[in-house]
């Protein structure tokens, strides 16, 4: 009997703006792997292609871009907007060049994405109407109720926490039964993710927990992983074993709770690190809690062979930073900076600044950005992005300037869903510009610290009347 054939797509994207930031299908891939263990013959196709010539020391590549015309809803905006990836007519030949698929897997990422993920879903649709589709991901879980009607070409659209569900499907439609059955939130028993479907890895992803141990009022991991879970260390050294023996030397580390309860996970896998025969280098894209930064730590991090060190500020304002989760304060950061810095990092820290969050005055975001610079850390503007299911956006969702929850492409932190008289377009367009030339310019000089003003407003206590929500 022949094997089963699925086919995973990791569909092109429309978008004003995007980067490369260690970005990757890890969700679709671990299904992929999970799927050959119980004999599929597995293919890939992943439209997010990028410009190798552009490749970084990092790991990171720009995706190739091609402008296109703005969908209708988004006729007003003053941007350019472009597809990032392969095109639609690229897609369709790939199509026609596999083979039939018994099963088709598309996931999709961010919420606002969804256009790309539904062009996908048609395209497989036209060429393979026989076949199953299967489409999940982020978009899915954080708006069902959406995506039931965007995505109605799909045979089965899975949530995040809906494995079984998956399972189910394939044994129905397909008259078997799956032998190897993992929870996806077991990561000891996973299989490692099917990167060797690509011809070249420049980095690979390590998943090394599910959930956080804070509630973050802009962030949606408590709601899409209630309960933490975390691996083992030697599950993770297992896999960076295996990888560096097809000769990956970068790996990114995606946990949001990476240093959380230290001594039982981070300080044992860090010093397994430090023992491997051989040297890697380790990104974190997810920011690090600087509370949990110690001097040990930090030196940890360094002999592991983390190049970089990202940390969450937020915002120096302590009505902000109690309002977004309270999970660092400036003394904490400052001493993260210290220990980081005595490890060797030097140049190399990161700060996460919150901008755009919902009647946020800009003045508090450029003091921000002085503190950090003047801290010797380099300020890193995190635009706000709402998503559905975090405390922001069901607080706040009546007073966007777009109708955010009812269409999540105007989830787009590219569109500043929150601009308002005190914090508009033009203020973010001049925070960006001063992180490229004057913090850039003082970073260089190594200037000293200056003087904050501690005075904000009460993000809790502001009166939310000044703004409907009707779109502008």
């Amino acid at each position: 009997m022949k094997p089963l054939k699925a086919l995973l797509v990791n569909p092109y994207i429309y978008d004003f703006a995007a980067y490369n930031f260690w970005s990757s299908p890890l969700g679709l891939l671990y299904i992929g792997s999970i799927l050959r263990d119980n004999g599929f013959e597995i293919k890939l196709i992943d439209c997010m292609e990028v410009n190798e010539q552009k490749r970084k020391e990092d790991g990171r590549a720009p995706f190739i871009k091609e402008k296109v015309a703005k969908p209708v809803s988004l006729k007003g905006v003053k941007k350019y907007f472009r597809r990032y990836g392969i095109s639609p007519q690229e897609l369709q030949k790939r199509f026609l060049e596999a083979d039939k698929p018994d099963l088709i897997l598309i996931t999709s990422i961010m919420t606002y994405w969804y256009p790309g993920t539904q062009e996908a879903l048609k395209i497989a649709r036209e060429r393979f109407p026989g076949s199953k589709i299967i489409v999940g991901g982020i978009y899915p879980t954080l708006c069902d109720h959406l995506s039931v009607n965007t995505l109605r070409e799909a045979d089965l659209i899975v949530k995040g926490n809906e494995i079984g569900k998956l399972y189910s499907f394939i044994e129905d439609v397909f008259s078997l039964s799956l032998f190897k059955k993992p929870h996806m939130d077991n990561l000891d028993v996973l299989p490692f993710p099917c990167y060797d479907l690509y011809e070249n890895i420049a980095f690979v992803p390590l998943l090394t927990s599910f959930g956080c141990a804070f509630k973050c009022t802009y962030c949606a991991t408590p709601y899409m992983y209630p309960a933490i879970t975390r691996r083992n260390p030697a599950s993770v050294i297992d896999e960076i074993k295996f990888w560096r023996q097809k000769g990956v030397k970068k790996y990114v580390i995606y946990d949001d709770n990476f240093l959380y309860q230290k001594e039982l996970y981070a300080k044992p896998l860090l010093k397994s690190i430090k023992k491997l025969p051989f040297k890697i280098d380790i990104y974190n894209p997810n920011a690090i809690n600087a509370a949990f930064v110690n001097e040990e730590i930090a030196m940890l991090l360094a002999d592991a062979g983390f190049r970089e060190v990202r940390l969450g500020l937020e915002s120096i304002n302590p009505s902000t930073q109690k309002d977004t989760g309270g999970k660092v304060n400036l003394s904490s950061f400052e001493k993260a900076l210290f220990f980081l810095k005595k490890a060797g990092f030097g140049n190399n820290i990161y700060a996460y600044i919150l901008a755009g969050l919902p009647f946020q005055k800009w003045e508090e975001v450029k003091q921000t950005i002085d503190y950090v610079a003047s801290s010797g850390a380099k300020p890193y503007l995190a635009e706000y992005t709402p998503i559905p299911h975090t405390t922001l956006f069901e607080k706040f969702y009546r007073y966007a300037r777009y109708l955010i929850k009812e269409d999540a492409i105007y989830q787009n932190n590219a569109l500043f869903p929150f601009a308002w008289e005190e914090f508009t377009e033009e203020n973010m367009a001049f925070l960006k510009n001063y992180i490229k030339s004057e913090i850039t310019s003082r970073n260089e000089n190594h200037e000293s610290k200056i003087t904050i003003n501690n005075e904000f407003p009460d993000l809790g206590k502001l009166t939310l009347n000044s703004r409907n929500g009707s779109e502008s």
